[in-house]
């Protein structure tokens, strides 16, 4: 008899060996500021690497969040800073921003059946883009103090961004597992054919997917200018690659038909974790993007492991 093990084994069990060895390593690893940088860093990742989940989960995949975060920053900078909106229309307008951009990109992919790919690498083109003009490539950071303190308070000893994040997981993790639109989500990544035929609304809910990760990913640009102090076109660089990595670490296959919300939110931890480690040994952030490139092939295959060793028990 095989053991069946739940898909957050792999990443719980990463996650666990990286904290022990830079906790043994590194005294000041097992201190609560440590845990508190770690957390409060990991709070945007958290929120894109949600809605990435209901992305993969379809069988898709969104390479443009990153850029939209640029955008989406700068709209909240122009805004906020520069024209004087109040913070809360100006952080709608962002999450606003970002719910389009994904909406077109879930569009080209659910409707004219335009490759995920290619429909999300054309968004991170033109969002990145967008993001340059409105600000003439130049930061913002005249911002008014009530956005920027949204980055730095805490409750209970735990930052603000990190309930912000606590929240979106499971909200996403509710919306996955709990509700009609999850379970035909899951459909459509198990075969779109076979979800259309047995009556899921397949456009409406692929389409959806997109929008949500495009608000998160608004919502995320907002606390990236909150703890930058500062809006900038390059904001949520390389972000796409940790997200995506987080998620298919936490045991959500590539090719869609399943998702863990509790995996995703190990995979983040872990991946702030490792990327903490690499700093305390003195090693920039050239060696942290190696460390995830690594950390995605790894995943991938262990994720192919598994689901060979699943087909072989049944």
């Amino acid at each position: 008899m095989r053991l069946r093990l739940p898909p957050e084994t792999g990443v719980a069990s990463v996650l666990l060996a990286a904290t022990i060895w830079l906790s043994l390593t590194f005294p000041s690893f097992r201190t609560g500021a440590s845990a508190w940088v770690i957390i409060g860093n990991a709070s945007e990742i958290a929120i894109l690497a949600a809605g990435m989940t209901l992305v993969i989960a379809s069988g898709g995949i969104d390479v443009s969040v990153g850029s939209v975060v640029g955008l989406c920053a700068i709209v909240l900078g122009k805004l906020a800073g520069e024209a004087g909106w109040g913070i809360w229309y100006a952080c709608g307008a962002s999450v606003a921003v970002g719910l389009g951009a994904g909406m077109t990109t879930g569009t080209l992919v659910a409707r004219f059946q335009v490759p995920p790919i290619v429909a999300s690498l054309a968004m991170f083109a033109g969002a990145r883009a967008g993001a340059y003009v409105l600000s003439h490539g130049d930061s913002i950071s005249r911002l008014p103090s009530e956005l920027i303190s949204l980055g730095y308070g805490g409750f209970l000893g735990v930052p603000t961004t990190a309930w912000v994040a606590a929240g979106v997981l499971m909200g996403c993790g509710a919306l996955l597992r709990k509700t009609a639109y999850g379970r035909s989500l899951l459909a459509i990544g198990g075969g779109r054919e076979t979800a259309f035929l047995s009556g899921r609304p397949t456009i409406r809910t692929e389409a959806l997917a997109y929008g949500l990760n495009g608000a998160l990913a608004g919502l995320a640009a907002i606390i990236v200018v909150a703890r930058g102090a500062t809006a900038i076109p390059d904001a949520g660089r390389f972000t796409e690659m940790t997200a995506i990595t987080a998620v298919v670490m936490g045991g959500t296959p590539v090719t869609g038909g399943q998702g863990t919300m509790i995996g995703t939110a190990l995979g983040v931890l872990a991946i702030g974790t490792i990327t903490n480690g690499v700093r305390a040994y003195g090693k920039g952030d050239i060696w942290v993007l190696l460390v995830l490139g690594i950390a995605l092939l790894v995943s991938v295959e262990v994720d192919r492991w598994r689901r060979r060793e699943r087909r072989h028990a049944a």
